[in-house]
């Protein structure tokens, strides 16, 4: 059986075409489950700005603290037992934010036993220049009215709201007592009022 020639073997050309085109429909399946790339768009929102109120009470339009305000109305330097001396100041409220205003008061010096205060909203007061000198407090509303001491009394419990740029007088009164003894004679008295403003309930 020498000298017999192998039958050719056929050729793979054509049986391999279904495998190629299997593999390509399997690649496109594959890129189908991929991530889609949306559009998208951003917008970026900056919040206006807030900035913070101010509460500013002022006596007859300066600062009282820290310095402290001289209230040179009541100032008296020849007092007599029986006379009175009255005087105002006017609180505003220089800042933005409403408050109401509480106040007390200590006195110093020997007359302090002697010598009653007198604390009236928005009265005015009155002027004599006569002896024996009878200043008042007149109109408005009475908060106190009796010898201050030095343990802090309160003379005005609370106002009612003073908006921004609002405005109230205070009138004082000071009256020395006609049984004043003989040995009050030239004894001092210093009133100090300390007035507190806070922010108003809403």
């Amino acid at each position: 059986m020498t000298g017999r020639h192998a039958a050719p073997r056929p050729t793979r050309t054509g049986p391999w075409r279904p495998g190629v085109v299997a593999l390509v429909g399997a690649l496109g399946l594959v890129g189908g489950l991929g991530t889609q790339a949306y559009w998208n768009d951003q917008a970026t929102v900056t919040g206006a700005t807030v900035t913070s109120g101010s509460l500013d009470l002022l006596v007859d339009g300066v600062q009282g603290n820290p310095s402290t305000y001289t209230w040179s109305s009541l100032s008296m330097t020849d007092m007599s037992p029986g006379e009175s001396k009255a005087g105002t100041v006017t609180l505003s409220n220089a800042g933005t934010t409403p408050f109401t205003v509480a106040a007390t008061a200590t006195a110093s010096g020997n007359l302090d036993p002697h010598v009653t205060a007198r604390v009236v909203l928005s009265g005015s007061a009155t002027t004599d220049n006569t002896y024996p000198r009878q200043e008042t407090c007149s109109g408005g509303t009475q908060t106190f009215d009796d010898t201050l001491g030095n343990s802090g009394k309160t003379v005005i419990s609370s106002t009612s709201t003073m908006a921004a740029g609002a405005t109230l007088v205070v009138c004082v009164s000071l009256t020395l007592a006609t049984n004043a003894p003989n040995s009050m004679q030239g004894k001092s008295y210093t009133p100090v009022f300390t007035f507190t403003a806070t922010q108003a309930a809403s």
